[in-house]
């Protein structure tokens, strides 16, 4: 079941948009990606128990997870990129009055 965080994805802009960012080709594209809990299938939550994460397309989504490596930026830029994406996902979603 998703929870309203994960839906509030659905048409917004990727948060991370590195130069092979395809949000803009289809909003639909867009996820609401959790950021990582410290293991493999581990999904980071806050003190209430919500989600943590940011809005992202698949190919970002790819790079920040380690599947694909970016051929210009390395895993910590990348990572480093994350936290921005996260802080900004962060302020939508207390717009929406998620958080």
């Amino acid at each position: 079941m998703s929870s309203k965080i994960t839906e509030s994805a659905r048409g917004e802009i990727c948060q991370l948009r590195l130069d092979k960012c395809n949000s803009g080709i289809d909003g639909e594209m867009v996820v609401f990606c959790h950021a990582d809990g410290g293991g493999m299938g581990l999904k980071s939550k806050d003190d209430l128990g919500r989600d943590i994460g940011w809005y992202g397309c698949s190919s970002c989504h790819d790079y920040a997870d380690g599947r694909v490596s970016h051929p210009f930026y390395t895993h910590k830029f990348i990572q480093e990129r994350v936290q921005y994406a996260i802080a900004d996902t962060e302020r939508l979603l207390k717009k929406k009055g998620l958080k």
